[in-house]
């Protein structure tokens, strides 16, 4: 037999222990969660994160993405007079 309530049984955790777990403040939590970089339900006030979105969030790249200067010869410092 299987258990009825193992169906959805994905572990949602509060917005403290998403922070300590991530090792951010509850701030940076909301912040996250606000900019869609992880997804959250919301039950009656608080927000709660599944688990595995944790695994989703530590897994990305951190920092901003790459982008290589562009070398415009009208910003050289050859060309400065």
């Amino acid at each position: 037999m299987t258990d009825p309530s193992a169906k959805d049984s994905s572990e949602l955790l509060s917005v403290a222990q998403t922070a300590k777990l991530l090792d951010v403040t509850r701030q940076r939590v909301h912040d996250l969660i606000k900019n869609g970089q992880i997804a959250a339900r919301k039950l009656g006030r608080y927000y709660y994160v599944e688990a595995a979105e944790l695994e989703k969030y530590k897994n990305l790249p951190a920092g901003k993405p790459y982008q290589p200067r562009s070398t415009n010869s009208e910003n050289s410092i050859d060309n400065r007079q």
